[in-house]
């Protein structure tokens, strides 16, 4: 092994027991103990004992996976799974971007219904919608240039939105 494990664990009575890298070391060393033929699996920078089969199993699949990938080098394959990264997940490419054709359909039909309920409001009106929402000037500057307060101006902003939606509504 490259480097000592930050834990070892062995089966003691059907139960997992934790000795030492050095411990462990010790016992499989002797040969006439009982550790000189145990098998153990490296998990997540530790070892645990496993038995013959699930010894076999593990390391069955790692070459299976290794040879597949091979395979897929050599083959040119790409697979999202290839392209993720700590920064990037490669199912984010499987994501379509895109716009719907329908709802870009939907949005423009609906501005230019609102543009004509704009335009059938009185010049007031449209000119109080124009600098709220257009100029982006806020209800108290509003209240200010109209001498009013500005919960008048939020009032009357209140009832040509109603008016504009029963004009979009028809």
């Amino acid at each position: 092994m490259k480097y000592a494990p930050k834990k070892v664990f062995i089966l003691s009575d059907g139960n997992y027991k934790e000795i030492t890298y050095e411990e462990l070391c010790r016992l499989t060393e002797d040969k006439s103990s009982q550790y000189a033929d145990k098998l153990f699996l490296p998990l997540h920078g530790m070892l645990m004992e496993v038995s013959k089969d699930e010894y076999a199993d593990f390391y069955r699949t790692e070459n299976r996976q290794k040879y597949l990938m091979k395979q897929s080098a050599s083959n040119g394959d790409i697979s999202y799974d290839m392209l993720t990264t700590d920064e990037f997940s490669g199912t984010d490419i499987l994501i379509d971007s895109s716009i719907d054709i329908a709802v870009q359909v939907e949005n423009k039909i609906m501005s230019d219904k609102l543009k004509q309920a704009i335009f059938a409001l009185p010049k007031e009106e449209q000119l109080l919608i124009y600098r709220h929402y257009y100029a982006e000037i806020p209800e108290t500057e509003l209240a200010h240039l109209y001498s009013i307060s500005q919960q008048a101006v939020s009032k009357r902003i209140g009832k040509i939105r109603a008016k504009l939606k029963k004009l979009l509504e028809n």
